[in-house]
């Protein structure tokens, strides 16, 4: 009897794993060339110079990548930053001693204050698969592009004409410089090509320098080197289109 029931959980153990290695061999057997096109969102926490200017932020884009049989890739990746958390103090020599600006209307004005900026990265990678299911896989690569960011400064009611045109430039931080970008993450493609995602850990470590040099509100000029931290998670949605190994045919 017990015999009988050991027998029995193995064939059910064996009959729910039977496919699962099915779709993994069939899988292996068709790895190919592919394109891959990414859509992604995240989140970050700064770091070092970045924290004391700005808070947590968002971001949004896309990325490309062309992944080898070998399951090495190369590619590139956009990101929008955008973000409500300002730390820094900024255009406060436009307030009086109640806190107010008042226009050239007479009558309050308003400032609205936010974080801008982008990432753009080139990389390359590896993806490293388990044996017991060849659909997912960690995803590792190292990058490097330009980091660029800025505090947008809206006058909401245009009252204001000492942040218009030119002058606004005195007062927007604009900063830029070269990163250095890591991530690490899973990443799953489907047989039936159907879900296909990614998400992991985005780290990135800019080298700027303001790019207005001096400051209209601080009356000092700005040209230190910056350390810029973004430290975060990506998730990402894959289109993938794969070569065929025969021919020029492209398959979705």
């Amino acid at each position: 009897m017990n015999l009988n029931k050991r027998s029995f959980s193995s064939a059910f153990i064996f009959a729910l794993l039977l496919p699962f290695f099915a779709s993994a061999q069939e899988l292996v057997k068709e790895q190919k060339n592919a394109l891959l096109f990414h859509v992604n969102y995240g989140i970050h926490i700064p770091g070092a110079d970045m924290a004391k200017r700005y808070g947590s932020s968002f971001a949004i884009g896309g990325g490309l990548e062309y992944k080898l049989k070998s399951d090495f890739f190369i590619g590139g990746d956009y990101g929008y930053l955008y973000g409500k958390s300002v730390k820094e103090p900024i255009a406060f020599n436009l307030y009086n001693n109640k806190a107010e600006i008042v226009g050239i209307d007479n009558h309050l004005a308003n400032l609205t204050i936010r974080q801008r900026g982008y990432l753009a990265s080139v990389k390359v990678g590896k993806l490293f698969r388990p044996w017991y299911n060849k659909n997912a896989a960690l995803k590792v690569s190292l990058g490097g592009g330009v980091m660029q960011h800025k505090v947008r400064v809206v006058d909401d009611y245009n009252v204001m004409p000492q942040i218009t045109d030119d002058y606004l430039k005195g007062y927007d931080r604009l900063t830029n410089g070269l990163m250095v970008q890591e991530y690490i993450g899973y990443q799953y493609l489907s047989n039936n090509r159907r879900i296909n995602f990614s998400a992991g850990v985005l780290l990135s470590q800019g080298f700027t320098k303001s790019v207005r040099g001096f400051n209209y509100d601080t009356g000092l000029f700005d040209n230190k080197k910056r350390l810029d931290l973004l430290n975060g998670i990506q998730v990402s949605w894959i289109l993938p289109f794969y070569f065929n190994d025969y021919s020029e045919d492209i398959i979705y």
